[in-house]
């Protein structure tokens, strides 16, 4: 059974004019593949002079002539992992240059199903570049273009099971960083906060990416040696991921009450949160979602402070939907959004609540909308 929408793949190929994609980032691998990866490369590709590159080639007139090469010891792996909807393999051998023996062995398939002089959809912001060459090479009448939007847009509308990871990843994030402030005394550096992060998210069995920390006044946003202190504002921003689904989380806390004027912009950070959230939904454009962002924030008495971002987020940070002033594109119900709503005043601090919505057909819905108040910790 083919993992990903068939249809869509292919509408979106015919209309950027590629005849034939080639993925070989791990994440699109593993996305086209319906979840494998070669287990010994899955935290890094690094290997002797190069590095390993598997590839995942679909043509767009029939998706059934998809066909997979990877290196000579990987049916094992396979067969542990499970039979593949692929069933067209082609192997090369252990030893150096392995990404140009990669591309040539897929040039070599692609004559041979008659798509030597076609248009072919490369990841051009991730392909090594002795790859490209080697497929330029081999493939000397095709036509190359970049596949990165393709794949973007193939997995901009997310099915039920990426739905359940990205809610784990974000409510684990979540109780992380709530856990942290929580437990935060005044001695504590941004350094080791950002470390305590680190371990209650590796403890909830998810990988750490980050912690960005901010302790106001000020508008440092980085991990240093400056102590948090009492009634200092702290913001923490966190990703992290979970069965390859990433999280971007910001929150708030202060050891015993914080400054007025930190709490007003931070119940504004909320406000704007709802607003957001009261006009996301399927058919909605996503400039009239950043507009309604930008007013939310600019309305308040520190309006020069306010930015508004919001973004697609699943596999990659930062993937579509694209969220802008100008963007023509309608949202979908099945996309994910992180939304970030924040006031940044060197007197005060950076002022930050950021949480991610999934669109429904008529409105959204939180994943992992836990623990988003200010925490007030004793820093006992």
């Amino acid at each position: 059974m083919i993992p990903f929408d068939a249809e869509r793949l292919q509408s979106v190929m015919r209309g950027q004019g590629v005849d034939v994609l080639l993925a070989t980032t791990p994440h699109n691998v593993r996305y086209l593949s319906g979840g494998y990866y070669m287990p010994f490369f899955a935290h890094g590709t690094r290997f002797g002079d190069g590095q390993y590159m598997s590839i995942v080639a679909i043509p767009a007139r029939d998706i059934h002539a998809a066909f997979y090469v990877g290196r000579e010891d990987e049916p094992n792996h396979l067969e542990a992992f499970g039979p593949l909807w692929i069933t067209d393999f082609h192997w090369i051998t252990r030893g150096s240059a392995l990404t140009v023996r990669g591309a040539e062995r897929a040039a070599q398939r692609l004559r041979t199903q008659g798509y030597g002089g076609g248009a072919i959809g490369v990841e051009l912001s991730f392909l090594p570049a002795d790859a490209f060459q080697a497929l330029r090479l081999a493939l000397p009448e095709a036509s190359f273009s970049d596949a990165t939007p393709i794949l973007g847009e193939l997995r901009a509308v997310k099915a039920p099971a990426e739905l359940e990871r990205l809610r784990e990843v974000h409510s684990r994030t979540a109780a992380a960083i709530r856990e942290t402030l929580s437990a935060g005394h005044p001695d504590q550096t941004t350094r080791q906060l950002a470390e305590a992060v680190q371990r209650r998210i590796e403890g909830r069995g998810a990988s750490f990416l980050y912690a960005l920390t901010n302790v106001g006044p000020g508008l440092v946003r980085v991990p240093s040696s400056e102590r948090w202190g009492r009634g200092r504002p702290l913001q923490i921003d966190a990703g992290a991921r979970f069965e390859e689904y990433t999280s971007d989380i910001a929150r708030m806390g202060s050891i015993g009450p914080a400054p007025a004027r930190a709490r007003e912009m931070f119940a504004a950070c909320l406000a704007a949160q709802e607003r957001v959230r009261g006009v996301v939904g399927a058919g909605v454009a996503c400039r009239d979602v950043y507009r309604v962002g930008i007013e939310a924030l600019r309305s308040a008495p520190w309006g020069d402070h306010g930015r508004f971002v919001a973004h697609g987020i699943g596999l990659v940070s930062h993937e579509p939907p694209e969220v802008t002033a100008d963007s023509p594109r309608r949202l979908e119900a099945g996309m994910v959004l992180s939304i970030e709503t924040e006031y940044r005043d060197p007197d005060v601090g950076h002022v930050k609540v950021e949480d991610t919505v999934v669109v429904t057909a008529t409105a959204c819905e939180g994943l992992g909308d836990v623990e988003s108040d200010w925490s007030t910790a004793s820093g006992v």
